[in-house]
C-alpha cells in the first residue's frame, strides 16, 4: 500500500459509505449455518478497523470458540485508531505485498485495499497459498478508475503529466475475468460480481472530499511544490462541480462502482 500518510478522521467522512461495501461482501460470505465456522480470520488492509470490527462481530462466538482476528495494515495512523476500537482484534503493521500469516487462514478478507497492492496475476495465487484447503478468500476492489472522479485528475494536470501518471499508477485492479483465471486453479464456487452504488454526498466539493482521501493523496504528493498542488486542486475542483453538480438541496450524488470476489480454496 501506498507510504504517503492516512489521514483516518478524512477517510472516515464517508464511514458509512466505505462501510456498506464490506458489509454487502460479509453477507455472501458462508456462516455457521451452513458449516462453516473460521477458527483464524485476516483482514487485510484493516485500515481505521471498523470493517474489522463488523467481520468480528458477524463471525462471533462465545468463550473458547471465538475466532482469531487479525486486522493488518501498513499504517501507522490507521493503527492507532484500530486499536483505539477493540482489544480483542489483534492489529499487525505490515506491507500487504510481504505480509505473510503466521498459520493457515480459514478467512482472507479484504475491503478495498489491494488495489494499492502492484501485481495481482502473481500477488493472487500468492494470498489463496494462506487459505486453508476449504477456506474461503473474499476481495472488495474499487472499480472507479474510469469515471469522470478519476480522470478529471490527469486533466487537471495536465502540465505534469508524468508524475500525475506514474501516482495514478499505483492504484489499479485487473479485468474481472483475469480475477476468475487467477482464482480458478486453486479455487472453486468462484463468485464475481459488480455493483455501482449512486453515494449521496453532502456539503460544498462533496466528491472532492471524497477522493481527496484516497486516490489523490499519491497524486499531490508526486507534484513538485505546493504551487503545483494548488493549481491542480483548483483545477479539479472546478471540473468536479461541473460533472458532479450539487443539487438544490445541497446534497451530491455519486456512482461509484465496486468489483466483489468470493472463492473457496479446493479441498485437498
Amino acid at each position: 500500500m501506498s507510504n504517503t500518510h492516512w489521514d483516518p478522521a478524512r477517510y472516515g467522512l464517508f464511514g458509512n459509505e466505505r462501510l456498506r461495501p464490506a458489509i454487502d461482501l460479509i453477507a455472501r460470505l458462508p456462516k455457521a449455518a451452513s458449516g462453516f465456522s473460521p477458527r483464524h480470520i485476516v483482514d487485510l488492509g484493516c485500515g481505521p478497523g471498523s470493517v474489522t470490527a463488523v467481520l468480528a462481530d458477524a463471525f462471533a462466538a462465545s468463550g473458547d470458540d471465538a475466532p482469531r482476528i487479525v486486522g493488518v495494515d501498513s499504517s501507522d495512523e490507521m493503527l492507532e485508531t484500530a486499536r483505539k476500537r477493540s482489544e480483542n482484534i489483534e492489529w499487525q503493521k505490515a506491507d500487504i505485498a510481504s505480509w505473510e500469516p503466521d498459520g493457515q487462514v480459514d478467512l482472507l478478507f479484504s475491503n478495498a485495499a489491494l488495489h494499492w497492492v502492484p501485481e495481482h496475476s502473481t500477488l493472487f495465487p500468492k494470498l489463496i497459498e494462506f487459505v486453508r484447503p476449504g477456506g474461503f478468500i473474499a476481495i472488495q476492489v474499487p472499480n472507479n478508475f474510469l469515471a469522470p472522479s478519476h480522470q478529471l485528475i490527469g486533466e487537471a494536470g495536465i502540465e505534469w503529466r508524468k508524475e500525475v501518471a506514474e501516482a495514478m499508477h499505483v492504484a489499479r485492479i485487473m479485468r474481472p475475468g483475469d480475477y476468475f483465471d487467477v482464482l480458478a486453479p486453486a479455487c472453486d464456487d468462484i463468485d464475481l460480481w459488480q455493483t455501482q452504488y449512486c453515494h449521496v454526498l453532502t456539503g460544498p466539493d462533496a466528491v472532492y472530499n471524497w477522493t481527496s482521501s484516497t486516490i489523490l493523496r499519491p497524486v499531490l504528493a508526486a507534484l513538485p511544490d505546493d504551487e503545483a498542488r494548488a493549481t491542480l486542486t483548483k483545477k479539479y475542483k472546478d471540473r468536479l462541480n461541473q460533472v458532479y453538480p450539487s443539487r438544490e438541496d445541497g446534497r451530491t450524488l455519486f456512482p461509484f462502482n465496486r468489483l466483489f470476489m468470493i472463492a473457496r480454496k479446493r479441498s485437498e
